[in-house]
């Protein structure tokens, strides 16, 4: 497995979220039940996560190894990125704000306002990696190189985050899933 299998995979989660926090948005515009626990969830999921897990592996230790590597138009590309990790933070701040405060259960809401931008920031952004970043880090890294940024992403997962939480947080999505997404 090369360290950008194991981003392609969170992606997987995170685009999984993104779909469950659409549904939930559209429940909450449409009046009908949102459990405030659920909104919890998904909260955590983003601080957690996306952001203290997958963007630390991308910003401590991916895009570190790409800059060192001097990849072709990789600066750049990864100048944006941050500036997009840092917007994420700020929608997700407000969103656990309002959801902290219990102001998210109406139509209109700032909270669906954040999380519709949210929604559209992290789909272009996850895309965005997908098809340019990680491509580039698979056509120039050598295969030690690789090992060691899954050596890293193993220490995120256990010491940032901690044993078994990616699990707990994979079990999580799939039963908000199953209560807010409509089967395709």
């Amino acid at each position: 497995m090369k360290p950008t299998d194991d981003l392609r995979e969170e992606h997987r989660a995170v685009k999984l979220m993104l779909k469950i926090l659409d549904s939930i948005c559209t429940s909450i515009e449409s009046g009908r039940s949102v459990k405030q626990e659920h909104l919890e969830g998904l909260v955590e999921f983003m601080k957690v996560f996306v952001d203290k897990c997958h963007h630390t592996k991308e910003e401590a230790y991916l895009f570190p190894e790409m800059e060192k590597a001097e990849i072709p138009g990789a600066s750049e590309l990864i100048t944006s990125l941050k500036k997009e990790h840092e917007q994420g933070r700020e929608y997700v701040r407000r969103i656990g704000e309002a959801v902290s405060k219990k102001v998210w259960d109406r139509a209109g809401s700032p909270m669906i306002e954040d999380s519709q931008a949210y929604i559209r920031l992290l789909t272009q952004h996850t895309d965005k990696e997908d098809n340019n970043l990680f491509p580039m880090a698979d056509a120039h890294f050598e295969v030690e190189v690789q090992k060691e940024l899954l050596d890293s992403f193993e220490i995120v997962e256990n010491e940032e985050i901690g044993a078994g939480k990616h699990e707990e947080f994979h079990m999580l999505l799939h039963g908000l899933r199953d209560r807010y997404v409509e089967p395709e």
